[in-house]
């Protein structure tokens, strides 16, 4: 992954494949499918958390049915900075982490 990323300073994917799951959805006690779909749901984080790269997700927007939908920026590794400095950037030209769902 280091050699995929050293002509990248970011890698930007949406934070989940999916919109957002209910709490139902992914409650494993509750019904064992429910694993698959969790898994699906983080599909797009578990690289990153595995190989232990610089990710954030930022609020971007919100879905059909109003929950958040978030931004995921990765970094090379030990690019901590890089991937906070691109955050605080885009967070500058928008406002989505003032915005909240409608409950």
């Amino acid at each position: 992954m280091a050699e995929t990323l050293t002509g990248f300073d970011l890698v930007a994917t949406p934070t989940l494949r999916t919109r957002v799951p209910t709490l139902a959805e992914t409650d494993i006690d509750a019904d064992p499918a429910n694993w698959s779909r969790f898994m699906a749901v983080s599909a797009n984080t578990r690289p990153f958390n595995y190989l232990g790269l610089p990710t954030i997700s930022i609020p971007c927007g919100f879905d059909d049915r109003g929950l958040p939908v978030g931004l995921q920026l990765a970094g090379r590794p030990f690019a901590e900075a890089t991937v906070l400095r691109a955050a605080d950037a885009y967070q500058q030209v928008t406002d989505w982490h003032r915005k909240a769902p409608t409950l």
